[in-house]
């Protein structure tokens, strides 16, 4: 990933809105579909530092960039002291008095190895659900990850809960404990709609084809496109409402202060590095965290599919050990898994250290894998867009020599401009974008009674051309099953022996 720092251009941006307005906006419209033009059209670069916007570029294996466009935001202490005074009138969260204000006015970033830099501001973007922080150690932008990276498994037995203002700062940071879904609604889904390049192709066309007195056709593609729109914005809005209401985090915890006393907060309040106690009647986790004290049994189908309740023990305290998420999995409790019972010595507490929260955490991953997926190779797609492309060019040729011949003979220029203009719509077929999205939407449609769910329809022109389905689940089981059957085999010829 590839970061470029920007500044706004006052010269730039006037010389780009006067040729918006000399075009009739029909610049700006393609600005809008590429982002970063606009970007290259109105700033001008700078270095990260001195940066108001940044340009970020994805490569995916040198086949596919992808570019986001990013305002830099500033937060400072004055963010921290307006969430503090929020926190003491909606959370009682042990009030702080006036004379440690300034003690509490520091904000906590952290880049890796559990080492937290305390400043009275800093620098970051969000891009794709996560946050990058301008680091002054290196001179670049770094993510700002969770306490699971680098760090000796000794730490978190070492820890004992953290006050009020170290909680409140790290929060600022990190952002509430919540997986964030971008949410928009119906005006603007449509209104992004209609500015698809397709659907401005098909208004153009329909224009020109009420002044060649095409009415009948014009009507019936207009009908088409407005159907084909109106089903892709509700299907998309349905889809966002549906994800939004699987990752809504309600409910409270209780966290462990420095001073060993429990109290119960809101589970969005929870910040990396704080203590939190598991009920013996268990709960759903809404962090990332490792067990420290007692035994978890635990439901973790929601994340791995697997329906057999897995068994948390508590982490090692190993100085010369470091922590590994994929090696200390039995002592890491995931998010969006279920508690269904604990197990403690005596009166001792059932206790987790939290690494994770809100989109860093094993199900934050997981959606931003569904909102974020990276795109996909499918040659079906690429001859389509190769076709159109030749057609195009086909389209190119007829219009400019329609438009030459017509001017040698004298044509009216009205006729000369529907009639040359005409002969594009003629080529490139501008119904096509509305058959395809009402084909989808029924494909979906079909598979939804079946109870199959695609979260990107685009893949359904596709799935035709499949000719082999792995089931990872179907092939574990089929496994342990031999196995089994295997082993009662031996134990049986042992007994009749």
């Amino acid at each position: 990933m590839k970061v470029c720092g920007y500044r706004r251009s006052l010269m730039r941006t006037g010389f780009c809105w006067a040729c918006i307005f000399l075009t009739g906006g029909l610049l700006r419209l393609v600005l809008h579909w590429w982002r970063h033009l606009y970007l290259y059209a109105t700033c001008s670069q700078c270095s990260l530092e001195e940066a108001e916007q940044v340009l970020v570029t994805e490569d995916y294996q040198g086949k596919h960039k992808m570019y986001h466009v990013k305002q830099i935001q500033v937060l400072t202490s004055s963010n921290l002291k307006t969430l503090l005074e929020k926190e003491q009138q909606s959370i009682e969260r042990t009030h702080i008095e006036c004379d440690h204000v300034e003690n509490v006015l520091q904000l906590s970033v952290h880049f890796t190895s559990a080492q937290f830099k305390k400043c009275s501001s800093i620098r970051i973007f969000r891009c794709k659900q996560l946050v990058y922080a301008w680091n002054n150690n290196t001179n670049r932008f770094q993510r700002i990850n969770g306490l699971d990276l680098n760090i000796p498994c000794s730490y978190y037995h070492q820890q004992r809960g953290l006050p009020v203002h170290e909680q409140i700062s790290r929060r600022i940071v990190f952002g509430d404990n919540e997986i964030t879904v971008p949410l928009r609604d119906f005006k603007t889904l449509l209104f992004l709609e209609v500015l698809n390049p397709f659907y401005v192709f098909q208004l153009f066309s329909v224009i020109l084809w009420f002044t060649y007195d095409y009415y009948y056709y014009a009507c019936v593609i207009l009908l088409m496109s407005v159907f084909g729109i109106t089903v892709s914005v509700l299907q998309t809005k349905k889809n966002q409402d549906v994800l939004q209401k699987t990752v809504y985090n309600t409910g409270n915890a209780w966290v462990v202060d420095h001073k060993g006393l429990s109290k119960e907060l809101p589970t969005r309040a929870i910040v990396p590095g704080d203590i939190i106690e598991i009920p013996s009647s268990g709960c759903t986790l809404h962090c990332d965290a490792i067990l420290i004290s007692g035994n978890c049994i635990l439901d973790e189908s929601m994340l791995t599919g697997e329906s057999v309740p897995v068994t948390k023990t508590p982490l090692p305290s190993k100085r010369d050990m470091i922590f590994d998420k994929t090696e200390h999995a039995r002592h890491t409790l995931f998010c969006g898994t279920k508690v269904i019972q604990t197990r403690y010595i005596g009166s001792k507490k059932v206790l987790a250290f939290v690494i994770n929260t809100g989109n860093i955490t094993a199900k934050g991953e997981l959606i931003r894998s569904i909102l974020y997926p990276p795109p996909v190779d499918y040659k079906f797609e690429q001859d389509s867009y190769k076709f159109i492309q030749f057609l195009a060019i086909i389209a190119c040729v007829g219009f400019i020599y329609t438009l030459v011949t017509k001017i040698l003979r004298g044509t009216d220029p009205v006729k000369i401009a529907v009639e040359s203009l005409d002969l594009i719509t003629i080529v490139v077929p501008p119904a096509l974008p509305a058959a395809m999205t009402v084909g989808r939407f029924y494909a979906q449609k079909r598979l939804k009674t079946s109870e199959i769910f695609c979260i990107s329809p685009r893949s359904i022109n596709v799935a035709g051309s499949i000719n082999c389905c792995c089931f990872d689940k179907i092939l574990k089981y089929s496994i342990l099953r031999e196995r089994r059957e295997r082993a009662i085999l031996a134990v049986t010829k042992k007994v009749s022996a």
